[in-house]
């Protein structure tokens, strides 16, 4: 069936002015803003109706004709196991494999020891199955090691999340790592432009899409100085962001960062750049300790915004991870969580579904809007390398943190088990490493 085989006439003509009559009528004295109007943790208005944008233009993944990747971490501190989920990963479904230091940012309590790997093994395990292979908080030095051994030919894609502003270095040092990797010429990407810190730490979305918009720049600044060019130099960056569970904001969250990241290409003097290379992780701070199953929908909810909203790339944190270092299971389900969507909802055959959508149109403009205001604010101070240092970015993040109005959570506050059932991990968890001296923390 065709939309166009639909007769319009058949339903009767209507206008906003007669349709707010009808609420009027509904609300029997309520005040409309307060009643049906919302807003976002950065005070953005969410009408209740917006009408279709005309003037639209799809915001597609780098590789529109492939589905994003399904990536799953190999973060288990157990050499041994994690060969054996690697293995498991790669044989039901997963097309991506993030390699998780234990000093990463995104650990959160778990992640590897990367001098007890024995690197072979883990390229040897990838290779028979070309995934896309992500680097997370591994210093240059073993980035270097697994650079040298798997970017002969495209059929692999690396990423080596190289992250000027997470890593205690000095500039000069990461811009002669780069020289070094360039002449590599990976597949993927080299650096992260990443705001997923910002988000775990009780950030708003404009905070992290602001702060993921200096570390690109941040970022272009040190390509630059290593030689690329501005059109080379945006290709080989991956914007990080995190997913949560808040669906129409998760989608516009990541269209916006595409149109942050074509602003910035324009002001590099890049009219018609390849789009962004888009990471999305979900969400670490909306992950529950008390009824961690309810945390499987939240993950779906994310998964799909992701998915929607233009991800090339979407790893799912296990719904066990608040307890300790997930099981078989756990890992199961947030791998599946995206095979189901892809092969059976086949939501990636679909380039920008939300495109046109006017309430998810104008709160991706005002996302991207507020976001450059405070991106703007970062760069007047210095840049990110400096706002962090001097503190204001942990300061800004802690007070939207502190002024968060707080919502119900389904199995904490509302709806709580009397008794929680046992939730069956496979070791605890270690200390969870900060990022731009920021902390992540959970839902409860």
């Amino acid at each position: 069936m065709n939309i166009d085989s639909l007769d319009p006439s058949i339903f009767g003509q209507t206008d906003h002015k007669a349709w707010l009559k009808l609420v009027e009528r509904a609300l029997k004295g309520k005040d409309f803003e307060e009643a049906l109007a919302s807003r976002t943790d950065d005070g953005i208005a969410i009408q209740p109706l917006y009408e279709r944008r005309r003037d639209y233009a799809p915001l597609s993944r780098r590789r529109a004709d492939l589905s994003w990747t399904v990536t799953q971490r190999m973060d288990d501190p157990d050499p041994e196991r994690a060969m054996a989920q690697l293995s498991d990963d790669l044989a039901n479904g997963a097309s991506g494999i993030s390699l998780i230091s234990k000093t990463s940012a995104s650990a959160f309590g778990v992640g590897m020891d990367v001098q007890s790997l024995i690197f072979s093994e883990v390229l040897a395990a990838a290779s028979a199955k070309t995934p896309t292979l992500r680097l997370d908080g591994l210093s240059s030095s073993v980035a270097k090691i697994m650079a040298a051994s798997i970017v002969d030919g495209d059929a692999q894609r690396l990423h080596l999340g190289l992250d000027a502003f997470l890593s205690a270095g000095n500039f000069a040092s990461f811009s002669s790592d780069i020289r070094y990797f360039k002449e590599l010429n990976p597949a993927g990407t080299i650096v992260n432009a990443d705001g997923r810190m910002v988000h775990n730490a009780g950030g708003t979305e404009v905070q992290e899409l602001a702060v993921m918009a200096a570390s690109l720049v941040g970022h272009l600044r040190l390509l630059e100085e290593a030689g690329l060019s501005p059109e080379a130099a945006l290709a080989a960056t991956s914007l990080c962001l995190s997913a949560d569970q808040n669906q129409f904001t998760t989608i516009a969250k990541m269209r916006a960062a595409r149109l942050i990241f074509t602003r910035i290409a324009e002001a590099c003097g890049v009219a018609n750049p390849q789009p962004a290379h888009l990471f999305a992780e979900t969400s670490y701070r909306m992950l529950t300790r008390l009824d961690p199953e309810t945390n499987i929908l939240r993950n779906t909810i994310a998964v799909f915004s992701s998915g929607v909203g233009g991800a090339d790339e979407i790893c799912v944190l296990p719904h066990s991870l608040t307890h300790g270092i997930p099981d078989p299971l756990a890992r199961r389900l947030a791998r599946n969580t995206q095979t189901i969507l892809v092969a059976e909802s086949h939501l990636d055959h679909v380039v920008d579904p939300a495109a046109g959508a006017g309430g998810i149109e104008t709160l991706t403009d005002a996302l991207a809007e507020r976001a450059w205001g405070i991106f703007i604010e970062i760069e007047s101070k210095g840049g990110l390398a400096k706002v962090i240092s001097s503190g204001r970015l942990a300061a800004m993040v802690a007070e939207a943190r502190e002024s968060r109005i707080a919502k119900p959570i389904v199995g904490t506050t509302l709806f709580a088990m009397k008794t929680e059932r046992p939730v069956t991990v496979l070791g605890p968890l270690g200390p969870i490493a900060g990022g731009m001296g920021l902390m992540p923390g959970t839902a409860g």
